[in-house]
């Protein structure tokens, strides 16, 4: 059971003013009762009522479920606080994960109105809440669900990245909240005096308290009436001088006064539950609290609005009726009572990282013991992934180590846990906050980490190399595998293969893996593919059990694997590895994650699975999006155009390549630059500009001799300039080009470049008028390809043949080249392709099958992403199960879903199969 209350309407009569803001979120919630997702930020300072104004709005107005959380400032370590609370149970998992498992409620619980989710002071929610709500709200397409963050300013340096740019898009509404006006205050004195303030008076509270309603309120209960009114026009006109308003005492305070009206039992009961947080059950607070009677106890604390009532499973639980007044609660106790309270609570808490939190902060100075425990736990969590736990644990052991430079070395393992699980701002904090007394070689390491994140490939290296420099050999292995680790990443990012291979040796730790569980034999085996050293790539795979039977632990080994599956043309082959990498990856550091989803998008490229390819790379780009992966967002940019230009989808195409073009990575990493560039020219070429690709592959000549760019088959920007040079009429140019390709490729036994060279041939002797060799050209080019199981470049060369045999007169063969290219052309739906084969045919004097340029069956009706959910749905597979699948929620594939029968003129599943056929082997996994 989650967290979700059905919000009647209720009694606004104590609410005031907001009038515009409430008519605007009352439209919003109508935009969502239309199936039209909304997201809303209410901004303003501490207590001018920010969470009034969505109470008032959600009890006057909301008539669906609500699922309501708020961040607390003492709990911002503590993961998946915010999102417990959303769910109403623990989560303990990886932020895109939990994002995906909150899709699942906010698809079931709308019906005829909206789900509103209400993150009340997101400013203070945990980091891997925010960043799970960021994955869910990016995914509801036409769902009902208004989504309210209130905080206090939108750049608060707190908020993830990903969760800013978001609140920040157009699509997203902003609520900047002012004080309240005069007259409204003359309402409010009202409820509080025997008689209203009169409107002189009220116009000096206003003016002195700038109409903020909490500063308000305590004058209204703290001043004499009296006082209040001295600003009246009698007063004036008889010559009295009007004492100035005192300030209002402390928001701390106003709360403090209502707790000592409490009996000592509901006092403890108050006090414990702010030790436990915003949230807990009444039972566990009262056995914290010592409370023999606690429903007596409950009642005055709910009478004083401490607390309120809260849904938790089965159980009575309660919250506080506003994170200040915790706060206030909190820091009242006092070091002595918060200290045992904290230790009380760790003594009774089974799991172990909340234990270890309450030891935390009941530690006063120096704990070695403690900070010890913490470290040991942090890296047992970090060792199967749950680096979302580890990185607070040991930043807490940091603190409390007596040595300032084991605090330092404690420091940089924060910085390197923060990193692993994406979270680069918070790893800054650390890093720019290092002691004093911190190893110099640790902490160049862990700035070299944090630069290589960000992108600034160059910084990074030079950090390492100091780092390296520094180190005492031997002395700390640990810190000798880190460096190199970081080193193999930089060596990748540069293209340098052989110097990958180099480090990757020093870089593993006991059992042949990095201690930090990175990507250190991934990118090794990566390497080695770059190198042609495939055997020597399959010998350190090969005690690799098939993928359905390989663990977490070996997630880098079996990525590494499937690429070289893929570099060796078995993209088939290479997809089963990388299905289940990408499954494993899920509770995977960050990096891994992106890594595996943009290689299995890029099987599936290969392999001809466009509409199962397309959803994968839209999740890694959102992946490196949100999650401070800035070194490899504008790779997976890059190949992701590949797929949309190759759908005609240019406009979308050139918004990814700008993206990544416009990173500062490109300008420090020779790989992702062969990536961009490759991808520029490509959609030039599809275009029919091959004087521009050519243009831009010409660049890429200054980075020949390097390893990365030596394997053929890897980046085919070779084999893109000599298509684009032959279609140019630079003939000699493109027989340079094509015979240096040949003699490399046939060097390295690449049976895809070769077949595409026979390609590229045939046109050159066609524009050459050589047509026997031409002919021999294009045979062996159809010969190759139907062998390799490489739709997209087979249908090519069919398409090329087909061409040629039309220019030479031979129309009976042409057009069974030609319609042969088209049906697989139409297969994968490549647009562009399948209009030239159209041109083709319509010049033999042949109509298209199936119409001009027109997809065959359901596909030339539907969208990509409903064809993708139709795909899934002849496989037998539910709503709920396609949505964890495509990472959205159910109401979305229930959309998509009716769409498709609409457009298809069907009403069931049964029909669907008929129209869709069977989908293409393998559905993998979204994220």
């Amino acid at each position: 059971m989650h967290a979700a209350m059905p919000a009647g309407r209720g009694n606004g009569a104590s609410f005031l003013g907001r009038t515009d803001e409430l008519a605007e979120l009352r439209r919003l919630y109508g935009e969502a009762s239309a199936g039209r997702p909304q997201l809303v930020v209410v901004e303003g300072p501490a207590g001018i009522g920010k969470t009034a104004l969505v109470r008032h709005f959600i009890t006057g107005t909301a008539e669906g479920h609500v699922l309501a959380a708020a961040g607390e400032e003492h709990e911002a370590d503590l993961p998946y606080g915010v999102l417990s609370q959303l769910l109403g149970r623990p989560v303990h998992t990886d932020p895109l994960t939990a994002g995906a498992e909150l899709l699942e409620p906010l698809g079931e619980l709308q019906h005829e109105e909206p789900v509103v989710v209400v993150v009340d002071d997101a400013h203070w929610a945990d980091t891997p809440s925010l960043r799970a709500l960021t994955f869910a709200l990016r995914r509801l397409r036409a769902d009902r669900v208004l989504a309210l963050l209130a905080l206090r300013d939108m750049g608060d340096p707190r908020l993830p990245g990903g969760l800013r740019r978001i609140l920040t898009d157009d699509s997203s509404v902003r609520l900047r909240l002012g004080g309240l006006a005069a007259t409204d205050l003359v309402g409010l004195s009202a409820r509080y005096l025997t008689e209203p303030l009169p409107p002189a008076a009220a116009h000096r509270l206003h003016a002195h308290t700038d109409g903020n309603p909490l500063h308000c309120l305590a004058l209204l209960e703290e001043v004499p009436a009296a006082v209040l009114r001295s600003s009246s026009a009698a007063e004036r006109g008889s010559g009295t001088a009007m004492s100035p308003l005192p300030a209002p005492q402390s928001y701390a305070r106003f709360v403090l006064d209502r707790l000592a009206r409490c009996g000592p039992p509901a006092r403890a009961l108050v006090q414990a539950a702010a030790v436990l947080g915003t949230h807990c059950t009444l039972d566990r607070a009262a056995r914290l609290a010592g409370v023999a009677e606690p429903l007596a106890a409950l009642g005055e604390a709910l009478a004083q609005g401490l607390l309120q009532e809260a849904p938790h499973d089965t159980t009575t639980g309660i919250a506080f009726t506003h994170p200040l007044v915790r706060a206030a609660v909190y820091h009242e106790l006092g070091p002595v009572r918060r200290t045992e309270l904290h230790t009380r609570a760790a003594g009774t808490e089974d799991d172990e990282f909340v234990r270890l939190h309450h030891r935390a902060l009941a530690a006063h100075g120096p704990d070695d013991r403690l900070a010890a425990e913490l470290a040991d736990c942090a890296r047992r969590r970090g060792a199967v992934g749950r680096w979302v736990e580890a990185a607070p644990l040991v930043r807490y052991a940091s603190r409390l180590a007596s040595s300032p430079p084991e605090r330092g070395r404690l420091a940089c393992e924060a910085v390197e846990a923060y990193l692993f699980d994406g979270r680069e701002e918070e790893a800054d904090a650390v890093a720019a906050a290092l002691p004093e007394a911190t190893d110099e070689a640790l902490r160049c390491c862990a700035r070299g980490h944090l630069a290589l994140v960000a992108g600034r490939v160059h910084q990074a290296r030079a950090l390492l190399d100091e780092a390296w420099r520094l180190r005492t050999p031997g002395a700390d292995p640990g810190l000798d595998a880190r460096i190199a680790e970081q080193y193999v990443m930089v060596q990748m990012m540069g293209g340098h293969s052989t110097q990958v291979c180099r480090w990757a040796e020093p870089a593993r730790g006991a059992g042949g893996r990095a201690r930090s569980g990175g990507t250190l034999r991934f990118i090794h085996l990566a390497a080695l593919g770059q190198l042609g050293a495939f055997e020597e790539g399959f010998r350190l795979a090969a005690e690799l059990p098939e993928a359905p039977l390989v663990g977490p632990e070996d997630i880098e080994l079996l990525m590494g694997r499937g690429l070289l599956y893929m570099y060796t043309d078995r993209p088939a082959r290479a997809r089963r590895d990388l299905e289940r990498a990408a499954e494993l990856a899920r509770q995977g550091p960050v990096p891994l994650r992106v890594i595996a989803l943009a290689i299995l998008a890029k099987a599936e490229f290969l392999d001809g699975a466009w509409d199962l390819a397309m959803p994968h790379w839209e999740t890694a780009s959102s992946v490196a999006a949100d999650l401070g992966q800035g070194w490899i967002a504008p790779l997976v940019h890059a190949e992701e155009a590949l797929l949309l230009t190759a759908r005609g989808q240019y406009e979308r195409a050139e918004e990814r390549l700008k993206s990544a073009r416009d990173h500062p990575v490109v300008q420090e990493s020779a790989m992702v630059e062969v990536f961009v560039t490759y991808g520029r020219a490509y959609l030039a070429f599809v275009r029919g500009d091959p004087a521009t690709a050519v243009a831009l592959l010409r660049t890429l000549l200054v980075h020949e001799d390097l390893d990365f760019t030596a394997e053929p088959g890897l980046t085919v920007w070779r084999d893109l300039l000599a298509d684009s040079l032959v279609a140019a009429g630079r003939l000699d140019e493109a027989e340079e080009v094509l015979t240096a390709l040949e003699r490399r490729a046939a060097r390295r036994l690449r049976a895809s470049t070769l077949a595409v060279v026979c390609r590229v041939r045939g046109n050159l002797h066609a524009a050459r008028r050589e047509p026997k060799l031409a002919r021999d050209a294009f045979a062996e080019a159809l010969d190759r390809g139907a062998r390799l199981g490489l739709p997209l470049e087979r249908a090519r060369a069919e398409l090329d043949f087909g061409v040629f045999l039309r220019r030479a007169g031979r129309r009976t063969p042409a057009l069974e080249q030609l319609r042969a290219a088209r049906a697989g052309f139409a297969e994968l739906g490549a647009v562009p392709f399948l209009r030239h084969c159209d041109r083709e045919l319509a010049a033999c004097g042949a109509a298209p099958d199936g119409g001009p340029a027109a997809l065959p069956g359901a596909r030339e009706r539907l969208t990509p992403q409903e064809y993708a959910v139709a795909q899934l749905a002849v496989t037998g597979l539910t709503n709920r199960r396609i949505a964890r699948e495509l990472v959205l929620s159910a109401k979305t594939v229930e959309y998509h879903l009716s769409h498709a029968y609409a457009k298809l003129g069907i009403r069931s599943r049964v029909e669907l199969v008929a129209r869709i056929g069977a989908a293409t082997e393998g559905s993998g996994t979204a994220g």
